[in-house]
């Protein structure tokens, strides 16, 4: 007995259309196919033919057993047994079956017999590149058969399955009403002693002029201005009534000059002050580096009511040098006007608001930039510019940072940025837990990503179901 060996090679999912004749042409090979299932088996099929003019004496039989193997593997799949006429009675009255046998097949003469063969079996990582051999065995009395070589097909080229994560969006609710703020700090100078505003002194006149060019920015036909709200602060420096004397009359002298400067309706622009600007003061002394800082700490934090007795113990206790150092260094920068201007926008149709978001996008709400993403397909290069705008306008809130980490998933980006997006999203939102299940899922932290596409198909998040049948796909994949 001995052995001829054909070779047959399979590409992954792809049927071969070609034929490969092997044992002198008396064997056909047609339908070739070698396919690893989401279930981590691999299924092979094919078509062996045996032509009209394949003869085998009446007393032999061929064993065709399939063989995967590589230079150090090698696994035999179960086989096929075409018995010649006397060979075959034998068997039959015999009833043996050999172990692991597809087939047992009666040789007709002249006639072409064709097996449709399939298997399965569990795959194995060492299979990835391996050959599907036909390893042919026959056996005789007294027969001699010279070896032969078969000629290839296809060859096994497993990879890994293509995963497909699931990624979701949130739209955005819609605001009742577009309330906005707009803030910013004047730091204005006064001469010794006075509250009138002197618009030349200093450095006034680009102080002023900031305050006046953020309210200009928002008196435009989209915008209505709701309230202006004006906080001065004094230095403690001096005797707190006069501070509270000065502080006071320094903002009525700042809402006189932006009130005549508008004409705004009474009431729209209040104020209120701090005659001693003492938690700034707090602030300066701790980032500070001076000798008697936990001293000056704990004078501040004590519970002396009287703030001029306070301001007196600190000059006291650093000395006449490091209380100049406050005056120049100190005293100055607790000396401002903060100032908030409220005001709410109208609302835009899907058509202005694409217009708008490129020249003023600050003007829309995230409910509206999410109507103008979701006007373009899911992943266009519109769609992600305009979920990329909803973030720079609204870096904290939660959808807006839901929706950056589904954009930069969709674009495969840094896993880490993702990871920052998706802090500050609402974790107890099925799409932020379906997404979190995506990036652990790319990090091949598999059960964690099941426990979180779990919990979001408990949500309701409907990606999550389908995630988990492409998680099933990757956990019956072995890693190498």
């Amino acid at each position: 007995m001995k052995k001829i060996l054909y070779t047959l090679f399979s590409l992954l999912s792809i049927q071969s259309v070609h034929s490969q004749m092997l044992f002198k042409n008396q064997i056909q090979i047609e339908k070739v196919s070698v396919i690893r299932d989401d279930t981590n088996n691999l299924l092979i099929s094919m078509d062996i033919v045996l032509q009209k003019d394949m003869n085998i004496s009446s007393n032999q039989a061929i064993q065709l057993v399939p063989v995967l193997q590589t230079y150090s593997q090698i696994k035999a799949l179960p086989g096929i047994s075409v018995y010649g006429h006397r060979r075959a009675m034998v068997h039959e009255r015999n009833k043996y079956v050999p172990k692991d046998m597809y087939l047992i097949l009666r040789r007709k003469k002249k006639t072409e017999q064709l097996i449709h063969y399939k298997t399965q079996l569990p795959y194995e990582l060492w299979m990835e590149k391996a050959k599907l051999t036909l390893n042919t065995d026959i056996c005789g009395c007294c027969n001699i058969i010279e070896e032969e070589t078969g000629e290839p097909i296809v060859q096994l080229n497993i990879v890994l399955p293509q995963i497909n994560p699931h990624i979701a969006y949130i739209i955005p609710k819609a605001e009742a009403v577009k309330e906005r703020m707009e803030e910013g700090r004047s730091f204005l100078d006064f001469r010794v002693n006075q509250t009138n505003i002197s618009p030349e002194y200093r450095n006034n006149t680009i102080e002023l002029a900031n305050i006046l060019a953020t309210i200009d920015s928002l008196r435009s036909p989209y915008c209505q201005i709701t309230s202006i709200e004006i906080h001065g602060y004094a230095s403690p420096e001096g005797n707190y009534s006069t501070n509270a004397f000065l502080a006071k009359g320094r903002m009525e002298s700042l809402i006189e000059y932006v009130q005549n400067h508008y004409k705004f309706d009474k009431g729209l622009l209040t104020s209120q002050y701090t005659p001693e600007n003492w938690d700034g003061f707090r602030k300066f002394i701790v980032s500070s580096t001076m000798d008697q800082k936990e001293a000056i700490l704990a004078i501040i934090d004590s519970n002396e009511p009287n703030l001029d007795i306070k301001e007196q113990r600190i000059a006291k206790l650093i000395g006449a040098d490091a209380y100049k150092y406050l005056l120049n260094e100190c005293y100055p920068t607790l000396r401002y006007s903060d100032y908030r201007v409220r005001y709410t926008i109208r609302r835009f149709n899907l058509e202005e608001a694409k217009e708008i978001i490129k020249k003023a996008p600050q003007l829309l709400s995230l409910e509206e930039i999410s109507a103008v993403a979701n006007s373009y397909t899911i992943g266009s290069k519109e769609f992600n510019q305009s979920l990329d705008t909803a973030i720079k306008i609204y870096p904290n809130d939660a959808t807006a940072n839901l929706n950056a980490a589904a954009i930069e998933l969709q674009r495969n980006g840094n896993l880490s940025l993702i990871k920052q997006y998706l802090n500050k999203a609402n974790p107890e939102e099925g799409a932020t837990l379906n997404n979190l299940g995506v990036v652990a899922m790319l990090e091949g932290k598999l059960g964690e990503a099941k426990e979180y596409f779990n919990a979001a198909q408990a949500l309701g998040a409907t990606e999550a179901e389908a995630n988990l049948i492409e998680l099933a796909k990757k956990q019956n994949y072995p890693i190498h």
